[in-house]
C-alpha cells in the first residue's frame, strides 16, 4: 500500500513537472524527443511508471528468502 502511495505521488509530481516544462518547449523539440503536445504528459507518466515497476520487480526478486521456509512453498 505504501509503495502504491509513493508511486502515485511520484507520478503526480512528474506530471506537474512535465506540464511546467511543456510550457517552454517548441514543437520542434517535441518532435526530437518523439512526443506531441497532446501526448507528452501521458508519455512521461508511462515511462516513469514503467521505471518504477521495473525497480519494484527487481527489489522483490532480490528480497531475502528464509531457507527454512523455501522448501515449504
Amino acid at each position: 500500500m505504501l509503495r502504491q502511495l509513493f508511486k502515485s505521488m511520484v507520478l503526480a509530481r512528474q506530471a506537474s513537472a512535465a506540464h511546467e516544462a511543456m510550457r517552454y518547449m517548441t514543437n520542434h523539440q517535441f518532435d526530437e524527443i518523439g512526443f506531441t503536445r497532446d501526448n507528452y504528459i501521458e508519455g512521461i507518466k508511462a515511462r516513469i511508471s514503467a521505471e518504477l515497476d521495473a525497480e519494484e520487480a527487481t527489489a522483490m526478486s532480490a528480497a531475502p528468502v528464509n531457507i527454512n521456509l523455501k522448501a515449504a512453498a
